[in-house]
């Protein structure tokens, strides 16, 4: 029997908030994402990273609930041109963050709404997210008289919560990282060196991904 609302199942959230836990721990690219950011903005720049990260996850939940992951599904050419898109904007970070490695901090710093915007393009590039959450949020729909659109916007909005947490956690230790050694140059290179990596890495697997 349910035990919630029309707009979510409280007897379905344990197992919903267990599944996205053991997600958020699983390595993938979001969290090397952040990490790659922490090291090279700092706390502050990791901080507007995960709200752009956030941002784009929110355009996907939504389209979830909408059901548009089925138009996605049933149009792999169009993914794929997505994820291309993908693709290049990391392979530009890599190339941007590996270029400007070891530069004095004055002139490294970039303003918050680009780092803001990085967060945000890499997911939105990234369609396969909207596919994965059209099969798993629908798994844990409760009240079958619900309103199924306002529940999969609940159960997304808990996700992106907690998803929000997890890549703040990441970055900041990342960040904390960086800050510790801002004024050691060849140390930072090292640093903002492998975050370029990292994105190059992203870029890589992401291409990999689509043309397979």
């Amino acid at each position: 029997m349910s035990t919630g609302y029309a707009w979510v199942d409280l007897s379905v959230l344990p197992a919903f908030i267990a599944a996205v836990l053991v997600l958020l721990l699983a390595p993938g690219p979001d969290m090397a994402f952040m990490v790659a950011a922490g090291l090279k903005h700092g706390r502050g720049g990791a901080t507007r990273a995960a709200l752009g990260i956030t941002a784009g996850v929110s355009v996907y939940v939504v389209l979830t609930a909408l059901g548009l992951g089925a138009f996605l599904a049933a149009a792999p050419g169009v993914a794929a041109t997505i994820q291309l898109a993908g693709a290049a904007y990391l392979a530009y970070l890599a190339w941007v963050t590996w270029r400007s490695s070891g530069l004095p901090l004055e002139a490294s710093i970039v303003k918050s709404a680009d780092v803001f915007r990085r967060g945000f393009v890499v997911n939105i590039f990234n369609p396969k997210i909207v596919l994965f959450f059209t099969a798993f949020l629908p798994q844990f729909l409760g009240d079958a008289n619900g309103n199924p659109v306002l529940q999969l916007l609940m159960l997304g909005l808990i996700l992106q919560v907690l998803g929000l947490l997890a890549d703040l956690a990441i970055g900041y230790a990342a960040g904390a990282v960086r800050d510790r050694v801002l004024h050691r140059t060849g140390v930072r290179r090292l640093l903002e060196r492998f975050a370029a990596t990292v994105y190059g890495a992203l870029a890589a697997a992401l291409l990999v991904n689509t043309v397979r």
